[in-house]
């Protein structure tokens, strides 16, 4: 599979035009006038997208605490994660400089708008691609949890039958889950994609382009795979690490967690598609996704009150 936005319509910028220089040395100073502009409309890309990354963090995790009923001292837990989601917010004016060296899509929208430039695609489009692989990241999760943690936790329970553990989540109104999960699940699928996939994406394919690169100077199609899983398994991490005092106990355990953890693949697709079409067709795919399972659970607790009714 061809990675569209990479190789797809060539996207001319200002700072990539090329022109014989005028006699006169005007063709020099035009340059450096596009070049300025293009410099201030990547600051102002930069500043949106730090702007958004932080707010995101901001508001997803006091909202996913008080769905999950937790007290004071579940926010202080938190605090590490938004130092982490402010260092890679740091890091978004250098990963927006290495798309543009990586061939990496960055954020389409946000930068042709920022840029006064017209689209290269329709907006059908991106949101169909979206919904498709917002489907394929929840099979890949829904797969990993049932062909390799069930089994684990049944294989742990002497197969005597698994008993899931009771959850404050189970005990908050349905109607509730649905409206701030789908405020969660906003905030997280717009904060973790920019950290996740343009800022560590852009890194990694850095690092993969020094080991393999193209003729264009990229990175290969073997080393954006490679980035691919590596973005995705720190995604995993990531969420892995709230859990590892209480369910892993060494450090080894917790790399090898993060194999198994569902958002471990669900960063893969996402990642994939952050490849294919950019940054804001992985935050449709991310927020439908949690969306759709906020949407579940909320049904599913509502027939069960129905039922106990």
């Amino acid at each position: 599979m061809e990675d569209e936005t990479v190789e797809g319509p060539p996207r001319i910028h200002p700072d990539d035009q090329v022109s014989e220089p005028a006699a006169d040395g005007s063709g020099d100073a035009l340059a450096a006038i596009r070049e300025a502009v293009a410099r201030a409309a990547r600051r102002r890309e930069a500043a949106i997208l730090a702007a958004l990354a932080i707010a995101g963090a901001i508001i997803e995790y006091p909202l996913a605490f008080a769905l999950k009923s937790l007290d004071r001292s579940g926010l202080v837990r938190a605090l590490p994660f938004l130092g982490v989601t402010v260092v890679l917010a740091a890091l978004i004016p250098l990963a927006l400089r290495l798309n543009g060296e990586l061939g990496l899509p960055g954020a389409p929208l946000i930068a042709a708008r920022v840029a006064g430039e017209k689209l290269h695609f329709s907006i059908r489009s991106l949101l169909r691609v979206s919904l498709g692989y917002a489907l394929l990241a929840a099979m890949a999760g829904a797969s990993v949890l049932a062909l390799v943690i069930v089994p684990m936790m049944l294989i742990q329970h002497g197969g005597a039958g698994l008993k899931l553990p009771k959850t404050p989540m189970l005990t908050v109104a349905p109607g509730r889950i649905a409206f701030v999960g789908a405020s969660v699940a906003i905030a997280a699928a717009v904060s973790e994609e920019i950290q996740f996939r343009l800022v560590l994406y852009a890194i990694l394919g850095w690092i993969a382009r020094l080991m393999s690169r193209d003729s264009r100077n990229h990175p290969g199609r073997g080393a954006l795979w490679i980035v691919t899983i590596a973005q995705g398994y720190a995604f995993g991490l990531i969420h892995l690490a709230p859990l590892a005092g209480t369910l892993l106990h060494s450090t080894s355990r917790l790399l090898i967690g993060g194999l198994v953890m569902p958002q471990t693949w669900e960063g893969v697709v996402f990642g994939r598609l952050y490849l294919r079409r950019g940054l804001e067709a992985s935050i449709i795919a991310h927020a439908v996704m949690d969306f759709a399972l906020f949407a579940l659970a909320a049904i599913g607790l509502l027939s069960a009150h129905l039922g106990a009714g």
